[in-house]
This record gives C-alpha cells, structure tokens and sequence, in this order.
C-alpha cells in the first residue's frame, strides 16, 4: 500500500540535495550583523521611552508611537533609540552630566575617605558577603536571584520655542540628553 503512495518519480532519486534552493538567511543579514550587536549596547537593561505622536523628519521617515528602549552609547556621544533590539534612531548627546558624589565614591582610596564613608564601605561590604550567601542559595534551587534596583529613566518632551524634541536619559549616575528635530 505505501508502494502506491509514492509516485516512480520519487523512488528513482537515490540521493538528498546537500543544500536548499532558496537562501537561509534572505535578508543577507545574520544575526550578528543586526545593528543591536554592531553598535554594541552594553547591556539589555536601559530605560524605557514611551513615544505618544509620530516624529517625522526631512526625508519622510517616522518614528512610531511605542515603547522603546533608550541606551547611550559607549563612548557617550549618542543616544540608541531601540525597539525590539532593532536600531530605530540614532541621537547625538549635547550634554552629559555626571554625579560628582557618586563618581568620587566609586574611585576613592581607603586612605581619602572620612568615617562616615568607611562606614558605608563597610556596610557594604557585609550587604555584598550576604548578598554571595543568598545567590548560593538560589543557585542551589536553579532559581535566579533577584536584582538590586538600579535608578533609571528615559523622558521626552516637545519644546515649543525651537521645534524639537528634548530627550532625557538617565542611569544610575549619568545623565545625558539629546534632541530630534522633525
């Protein structure tokens, strides 16, 4: 019975094509060439931007209302625009501002710091010892353990007086901001 199914066509091929007829990949794009890998972002955790009218440009090009993710580069001269690891726009930053405070704490020596700050370094370092004894933990059971929360935010807004759009970036202790002008 199965010797009807198969037409005598099929039954003469005794060989498998080594390869498909058609291109595996028909963008011509793999996967590490997506501009997400090339302009290499430096982590999957940035601030989300929610965009509420379309911003178009000279060319007719748009940006969609959504939710989109915005990271600064690493040499801190643009703002990525992503929206599902896909590259949508690319902003430069006009200022970029740091917490002085913030900075000298994560650089300083034993030897600069006043009392208080030692006892903060101290501090942490028992959170941090805690926090190694509770990760064993969770590794034990597989489950993944909880992030320490980490201040980021992304706003936009229309400025009337000159036509653009101001963006806002900001995490942990650095803040940039960036303009579109449509």
């Amino acid at each position: 019975m199965i010797d009807g199914l198969i037409t005598p066509v099929l039954r003469d091929i005794d060989y498998l094509a080594p390869a498909a007829p058609y291109p595996v990949i028909p963008s011509g794009i793999t996967v590490h060439q997506k501009s997400i890998y090339r302009y290499s972002i430096p982590t999957d955790e940035q601030p989300t931007l929610q965009i509420v009218d379309y911003i178009a440009d000279h060319n007719g090009n748009f940006i969609k209302p959504g939710y989109y993710q915005l990271a600064l580069s690493d040499d801190r001269c643009f703002l990525y625009l992503i929206e599902s690891k896909e590259l949508v726009a690319v902003i430069p930053v006009f200022k970029i501002d740091e917490n002085e405070k913030e900075v000298k704490k994560l650089y300083q020596t034993d030897k600069e710091l006043t009392k208080e700050e030692k006892k903060e370094r101290a501090a942490k370092k028992r959170k941090s010892r805690i926090q190694e004894v509770i990760n064993t933990k969770y590794a034990k059971t597989g489950a993944t353990p909880p992030k320490e929360y980490e201040h980021m935010e992304a706003t936009i807004e229309y400025i009337q007086d000159g036509g653009y759009y101001l963006l806002k970036y900001e995490k942990k202790f650095i803040r940039a901001w960036g303009a579109i002008k449509p």
